[in-house]
């Protein structure tokens, strides 16, 4: 008999044929049976158990039956792909099929995904036989259409509700409203959050008052503090249901480190998901890098077919999932707009290009594989410009930092529904909604607000449109766009003269047409040949009415109102380089080649966008000002001989903390340098008006100083730039020097500097750190710095070190020595095993690793006594400096 073949065949196959024998597997999620009841136990009507299509019904789907049967409010916490959505529409179904005047109302917070669960809601409609309505309030969408007789379900977008409550025809839905779902609840959080939970409350409080009683269902991906969350966004207690019944169909999780290869990286992908029949999901964490690998193999005739792109603005998003589905193999290249709950159902393999952030937001991302068979997630560490890893990415590429991104704590969804900024403006709008249903006011007279978006941006509409189209159609080219950018995306990549690609064509834009429908960007096709722009623009803080400064010794802070000022000054012409050349003739060899036929010389891919030239606006473009709450601090830089480095270093760490100790997002925080002056920073609330996060992290300074002191001490890392463990950020918004220059950091020199702070207490340190006198030799902050840090000539062997001895993934390493992989590998290949001695058994050579932290053994072999395997931890082991090994 032949043996069965493993589910995880084609995947395995994928995984060669992709990374060859470099994959390095940092988890593996075991299968799990389902744990079911029989659907003819819940009491159903053959019309809902018709609908649910299914005779067994998983057990946190019955758990939330039953306690929406006994009218309980619920949060729905379980995995991604654990089936969420078939836990809550059995409930409304019964509900309205018993109540013929009951109505339910369901929100999703992108249109895209309230389609996608609209056509969920049909087919459920249609199974049952339910003779009622389902309607669609989103977009363009008229009320007085959509809240019409006969319809009793209706998913909208918080958006569109927003300034739609005083329209007679949603508050006779309202009137009768038994449930209200929010679904993806997990995205309302941070400033947006805050904006949603006033809207809500509002909603709530007015079919209250018109005699409704709904029952709120939150179906959310797993947060820290579903309970509180729920309460907060809402205003309601619910019941929690975490504990999944569905089953599990095992997926394993690879560190895909390309070592410099991003085309045949790339190349194998594509290749390999038609070779094996997988669709594959890659996600990245900005649009433009999505966008230009898209362009890049749908320009190619023999990718094109299977080339998919999804991120906000797209045109036709549902026609693009649609493709998607349809096709049996292919890779679409996404941003995190496809991160919530839209499903692709046969997805197979996710790619995540980069730590996303958040741990939440990776777990959402990789819960798209996996959902009816074997799934696999690669992780691919995101480089900065000179190839090295971020801190983030080099941090998470250890197997038990890696594990903890999978099962650790996650972070807390955090709103402020009664936020002073923004709920005055919900207290006056609720008033005008009471007063238009001939109800009394319930709050006291304010004057009424005038519009506002929920998401804090302005409501302008652009949109990409040829010029052709322009002349023929007029405005209603508007409505069907090549793309519908954000406002700034437009000023930054849209702007007049820029150069884009989309779907495999070239643009060029002509000028802007304004229009009191929306802005009209008028392009024509151009041969963009990797040609793209990107806009430069300037955020400028200016302080308006701040407090008094704190001090406390070397250290300074206030607390106030600052203007915000966005300013687009021009764009830089730039080429997209995508390519394997010899390094020694620059010439493109065959995709067989692995040294060069001509010269002999190393091929190594290039991707890298290379500046062309420079065009500055002579008129810059600036948005309209806005105020907002700001912490400012400033750093003595008499108290320190890094006064730049550890500004830097300590805006890095107040960013780190403050959404640990302050309740909000770390996405509500921006900050910036005082202008002219690199030891003054501001950190500020990024929403207009604020949200209060910076006066409370004003109130709660001294707490938040002695957190950074307490990370400034950890053992992580030995190197002055810190890591993601310690002083690094995922996201740092004021990366270079008005010169240009990398701002540096300095972890030593500014646990120094906090160490000077009265108030503070320095708690036993995890490694000797020297008083500011023992520091090495500094250079003045303005001072240019090296791309890779000075190494010694020995660092091949403590790459070997760190890669053998210390079990440390090649990423990691990389950053740790500001090599790049591709580098590392090369010189890696080139020395002799690792010596190592033993204060018993003598000289030894390095054979084998096991484990990781401090788990780690090896296996050495020592001449005389054999082989031994050895605890790392307690082994006592002295590395034997190898001679230094010349590098090409």
């Amino acid at each position: 008999m032949l043996p069965a073949r493993s589910p995880f065949a084609r995947l395995e196959g994928f995984l060669r044929d992709t990374l060859g024998s470099g994959a390095t597997r940092l988890h593996e999620e075991w299968p799990q049976d389902a744990r079911t009841v029989a659907a003819s136990g819940l009491g159903w009507s053959d019309a809902v158990t018709r609908g649910f299509g299914f005779p067994e019904v998983f057990a946190h789907q019955a758990r939330t039956y039953e306690l929406m049967r006994d009218g309980r409010h619920v949060i729905i916490t379980t995995p991604t792909a654990s089936g969420k959505t078939g836990a809550f529409f059995p409930g409304v179904f019964d509900r309205l099929e018993r109540d013929p005047r009951a109505t339910a109302l369901f929100v999703y917070p992108l249109v895209a995904l309230g389609q996608d669960q609209r056509d969920k809601l049909l087919a459920f409609r249609e199974r049952g036989g339910f003779p009622w309505e389902v309607a669609a309030f989103q977009g363009s969408a008229q009320g007085s259409v959509v809240f019409r007789p006969g319809v009793r379900m209706v998913t909208a977008t918080p958006d569109k509700l927003h300034w739609s409550l005083t329209q007679p025809g949603v508050r006779e839905f309202l009137r009768n409203l038994s449930f209200l779902v929010l679904d993806e609840a997990h995205t309302y959080r941070g400033g947006f959050g805050s904006e949603v939970a006033g809207m809500l409350r509002r909603l709530l409080a007015l079919a209250r008052a018109l005699g409704a009683d709904p029952q709120v269902i939150l179906s959310t991906a797993t947060i820290g503090n579903p309970a509180e969350f729920a309460r907060e966004l809402t205003g309601v207690d619910a019941v929690e249901v975490s504990e999944s019944g569905a089953a599990r169909h095992g997926k394993r999780f690879v560190l895909a480190d390309h070592r410099g290869q991003p085309r045949r990286f790339w190349n194998a992908v594509m290749d390999a998901s038609e070779r094996y029949d997988l669709k594959v999901l890659a996600f990245f964490r900005g649009r433009s890098r999505a966008a230009r690998l898209y362009s890049t193999y749908r320009a190619q005739p023999q990718y094109a077919r299977r080339a998919h792109l999804y991120m906000a603005g797209t045109s036709d998003r549902e026609g693009r999932l649609s493709e998607f589905r349809r096709a049996r193999s292919g890779v679409m290249f996404a941003t995190n707009a496809l991160e919530a709950g839209v499903d692709i159902g046969d997805l197979e393999v996710v790619i995540i290009d980069g730590y996303p952030g958040s741990r939440m937001a990776f777990r959402q991302m990789a819960g798209r594989a996996g959902r009816i068979a074997p799934g696999l997630v690669l992780y691919l560490p995101a480089l900065n410009e000179q190839g090295v890893p971020q801190p983030a990415d080099a941090f998470y590429s250890n197997a038990g930092n890696f594990l903890e991104l999978l099962t650790g704590p996650i972070e807390k969804a955090v709103v402020e529904a009664h936020n002073p900024y923004l709920s005055p403006r919900h207290a006056a709008r609720a008033n005008d909604e009471f007063h238009a249903a001939g109800l009394p006011e319930p709050h006291e007279a304010q004057p009424s607000p005038r519009y506002w978006n929920l998401r804090g941006e302005g409501s302008l509409k652009f949109a990409v449109v040829e010029a052709a189209e322009w002349e023929r159609h007029g405005a209603r080219a508007l409505d069907a766009p090549l793309e519908s950018p954000s406002q700034h995306y437009a000023l930054t990549e849209k702007h007049e003269g820029a150069v884009f690609t989309l779907d495999g064509q070239g643009y060029k834009v002509l000028r802007w047409e304004e229009h009191p429908a929306g802005t009209a960007i008028l392009v024509e096709k151009h041969d963009a040949a990797n040609l793209f722009t990107r806009g430069l623009y300037a955020i400028e803080v200016t302080p308006a009415r701040m407090g008094e400064w704190e001090r406390r010794g070397p250290l300074a802070f206030r607390h106030g109102e600052v203007v915000i000022r966005r300013r687009y000054t021009g764009y830089q012409m730039l080429r997209q380089v995508f390519e394997r050349v010899c390094v020694g003739c620059d010439r493109e060899p065959g995709e067989t080649e692995r040294s060069c036929a001509r010269c002999g010389g190393r091929i190594q891919d290039r991707m890298q966008d290379h500046k062309l030239s420079e065009h500055l606006y002579e008129q810059p473009t600036e948005l309209p000002p806005f105020r907002t709450s700001a912490l400012e601090v400033g750093v003595d830089p008499r108290a320190t001989e890094r006064p730049t480095a550890v500004a830097h270093t300590l805006k890095h760490l107040l960013q780190k903390v403050t959404p640990e100790r302050v309740a909000c997002d770390e996405n509500d925080l921006a900050g910036a340098f005082r202008e002219g002056r690199d030891t003054y920073f501001f950190l500020y609330d990024d929403w207009l008006g604020g949200l209060g996060v910076a006066r409370r992290a004003f109130e709660h300074m001294d707490d938040l100083l002695q957190r950074a002191l307490d990370l400034t001490s950890k053992a992580c890392c030995q190197q002055a730039q810190g890591c993601f463990e310690c002083i690094a950020v995922s996201r740092c918004f004021s990366p270079t020097l008005p010169s240009g220059e990398r701002r540096p950091t300095d972890k030593l020199a500014t646990r120094a500097f906090l160490q000077s702070v009265p108030g503070l207490t320095v708690r036993p340190a995890e490694v000797p750190v020297p008083d500011t006198d023992d520091l090495p030799p500094t250079r003045p902050d303005s001072a240019p710095l090296p791309d890779v840090p000075a190494l010694p000539p020995s660092w091949p062997t403590q790459a070997r070190e760190l890669l053998d001895l210390h079990g440390l993934s090649l990423p990691e390493v990389s950053a740790r020595l500001g090599i790049p992989s591709r580098e590392l590998q090369r010189a890696v290949s080139t020395t002799q095993p690792l010596r190592l001695r033993h204060p018993k058994f003598g000289e030894g050579v390095f054979m084998q690793g096991f484990h990781q932290g401090e788990r780690r053994e090896v296996l050495l072999y020592f001449p005389g006594v054999g082989q031994k395997r050895l605890l790392l931890k307690f082994a006592g082991l002295t590395v034997i400096e190898a001679a230094p090994t010349p590098v090409s």
